[in-house]
């Protein structure tokens, strides 16, 4: 659980990060300092996603005739964090007084139905994994740079 909890920690900071870069206010060396940060923060989020693989994939036997998933269970958790992260800055600006929070209230009802279903899809391939229906070969990021 823990490694999933640093892995939405480390998509939050990077969040951040994107949005300081992106800010008004932000000259060259603001963009470049923050694009630097999240170069490490994005190098540790694969770190984390192949820490988590390895995790599930050493308490689950898979079967190695069973149908490959298309993505493993660490790489839907990454997607589900920044769903989470997307889903509340959605609502903060939901609830502004701002000309635009009509707008993001709007999104908010597909928001919601992308986390239900991405939730299923989560738990299914889990149970899918576990009854040796389906398997997943463990993310490894083999990065071009860094580490």
């Amino acid at each position: 659980m823990g490694r999933l909890v640093d892995l939405l920690r480390s998509n939050l900071d990077q969040w951040n990060l994107e949005d300081t870069a992106r800010g008004p206010g932000a000259d060259d060396a603001a963009v470049a300092e923050a694009k630097r940060a999240i170069d490490q923060l994005n190098t540790r989020r694969h770190q984390l996603v192949e820490e988590i693989d390895a995790a599930i994939d050493r308490a689950v036997t898979q079967a190695a005739s069973a149908p490959l998933a298309t993505e493993s269970p660490a790489m839907a958790f990454d997607r589900l964090s920044v769903l989470v992260i997307r889903i509340h800055h959605t609502e903060l600006a939901a609830g502004e007084d701002d000309s635009d929070a009509d707008l993001y209230a709007g999104r908010l009802p597909a928001l919601y139905r992308q986390l239900a279903e991405l939730q299923q899809a989560i738990d299914n391939l889990i149970a899918d994994v576990r009854d040796s229906t389906r398997r997943f070969a463990p993310y490894q990021s083999l990065k071009l740079y860094g580490q």
